[in-house]
């Protein structure tokens, strides 16, 4: 595994049933993956984020998110992160004002066709998400005091030092990661149904 202290490690599973999210196996699996340690124990900050304090990874890191038939996660050392998926399905557009900034609203309108609309709604969504869920605040916040600029493939914010990243997954969704850190990037795919496997082999009884 990729050293965590230089990179985010994503891991990206995709479940034959979009009704069974186990995310609690998911989460344990992933760390385990990381750290090889199968007992975990999970402490939560005040608005439900949950943390792991594990010898020898004191800046450890993580972050799950889920839907449709996909389970990601964010696993890193030094850096908090946020996560969030979201499936690109057909939505009214009148939320915006809720979680849209101004200048999101205005350049959200300048898009003529639907499917422009819809990628940089979820964008945009995805990456308020993640950048609350960094902060570990839930969407205990004002999203729309957040502002984030997409031009050629960048992302931009006047918030601080935040690293976004946004990709598209499958065709059908909008994954966004965001992090305190500028970190190297790297994907790892599960291969489909292992989490089922590993769960009915007792892998971590």
């Amino acid at each position: 595994m990729t050293n965590l202290l230089q990179s985010i490690n994503v891991y990206l599973y995709r479940t034959s049933d979009s009704s069974n999210h186990d995310s609690d196996f998911f989460k344990r699996y992933i760390l385990f993956k990381e750290t090889g340690c199968k007992e975990i124990q999970f402490e939560f900050g005040p608005y439900g984020k949950p943390y792991v304090k594990l010898p020898g990874y004191a800046d450890l890191h993580f972050n799950i998110s889920h839907t449709g038939h996909y389970l990601v996660g964010a696993v890193s050392v030094g850096s908090f992160i946020g996560i969030d998926i979201e499936c690109l399905r057909p939505i009214e557009f009148d939320c915006i004002d809720y979680f849209m900034s101004e200048q999101e609203i205005a350049q959200f309108n300048k898009f003529t066709l639907e499917e422009e609309k819809l990628d940089y709604f979820y964008t945009i969504w995805t990456l308020k998400e993640a950048y609350a869920k960094m902060l570990g605040v839930g969407l205990n916040m004002n999203l729309a005091e957040v502002s984030f600029s997409l031009k050629n493939q960048q992302i931009k914010t006047a918030v601080g030092d935040v690293c976004c990243h946004s990709m598209i997954v499958d065709n059908l969704y909008r994954l966004s990661l965001v992090s305190n850190i500028q970190m190297k990037i790297n994907v790892v795919n599960i291969r489909q149904n292992l989490l089922i496997e590993e769960a009915d082999n007792n892998y971590f009884k």
